[in-house]
């Protein structure tokens, strides 16, 4: 999970939304801060964690 300081505050953003939305994080000057793996952080975009894991 990538966090990033925004003017509206800082926000985690998943490896999946981060690759789909690089260009609109770039333009919007989104400031990378760190990256952390913690499977209860939820991206801003999705919702949804780095990895979800399939139930059976």
């Amino acid at each position: 999970m990538h966090l990033f300081e925004t003017e509206e505050g800082d926000k985690w953003v998943c490896i999946w939304c981060g690759k789909e939305k690089y260009d609109e994080i770039i333009e919007s000057k989104w400031e990378h801060i760190f990256d952390k793996e913690d499977p209860t952080l939820r991206c801003v975009f999705c919702k949804k964690g780095d990895y979800n894991f399939d139930e059976d």
